[in-house]
């Protein structure tokens, strides 16, 4: 049983770590406009002690090259755990306690690099992300979400959407920095859906985008609703209802007509 534990939860970590490489590569490959980019490394949690830490290491290896010393030395450890986390949750269940002493996400932790366009490496820590630009602080945000569901997508029929929903998106990002972002966004094919105050997807980056601009009457207690489409080039209205077509709406809304 612990043979079979220790490979899955080997498994899970290659594949994890296989997902993040490949992120890690994206992030590397798009460079933001001053020629900076960022990378990703999962690492062992810096609040392990050193008994975990020889755990992880064990559980790295596939478990047939466990030998018995190994399986014991994993025994013992997880036995302690378990004792632990019985100590301090007692009103937990026990299906609920070995699944977070398992839980081998929280033994590693993601840390992002900075790097400049040299090739020069440093962590981006909190500190190190308040003295970027306002555009490097945005992409440096976006570009991880943006390289994750990438990567997530890629395992996807080649002809499935590409979707990826922001509320309230690029809030308090310039025009300068939302260009970008979107640019980046174009460059991993990706499907925005999103939310957001005067948010046009009208960039040279961008191949084509469909916009749905509200606006509230307060008198008429109504809200309208106009498309409008970028085509790469222009922002075009679709005051006759003939874009609307175009892209196979089936005319549905309702309109309201003025009271006998």
């Amino acid at each position: 049983l612990l043979a079979r534990l220790a490979q899955q939860i080997h498994e899970r970590t290659v594949d994890a770590k296989d997902l993040i490489g490949r992120m890690n590569t994206e992030m590397r490959s798009r460079k933001m406009s001053s020629g900076k980019t960022v990378g990703v490394r999962w690492l062992l949690a810096d609040g392990l002690d050193d008994e975990q830490r020889a755990v992880c290491g064990l559980l790295d290896a596939d478990a047939s090259r466990l030998n018995p010393d190994s399986l014991a030395r994993m025994r013992g450890h997880f036995a302690a755990q378990i004792k632990t986390a019985r100590a301090r949750h007692r009103e937990l269940p026990y299906r609920e306690l070995l699944a977070q002493v398992l839980d081998y996400r929280r033994w590693r932790q993601f840390v992002f690099q900075m790097v400049s366009p040299e090739g020069t490496e440093e962590k981006l820590t909190r500190a190190r992300h308040s003295r970027l630009s306002g555009g490097e602080q945005s992409v440096s945000l976006h570009l991880p979400l943006f390289a994750a569901a990438h990567a997530m997508l890629n395992s996807a029929h080649q002809h499935a959407p590409r979707l990826l929903a922001l509320d309230e998106a690029f809030a308090g990002v310039d025009d300068t920095g939302r260009g970008e972002l979107m640019g980046l966004a174009a460059q991993f094919d990706l499907d925005l859906f999103m939310t957001g105050y005067d948010l046009w997807a009208a960039q040279a980056g961008v191949r084509a985008a469909a916009h749905y601009d509200l606006a509230h009457s307060p008198i008429e207690h109504t809200v309208s609703a106009l498309l409008l489409v970028w085509d790469g080039a222009q922002l075009l209205a679709d005051e006759a209802g003939d874009l609307s077509a175009a892209l196979g709406s089936p005319g549905t809304r309702r309109t309201i007509t003025a009271a006998a």
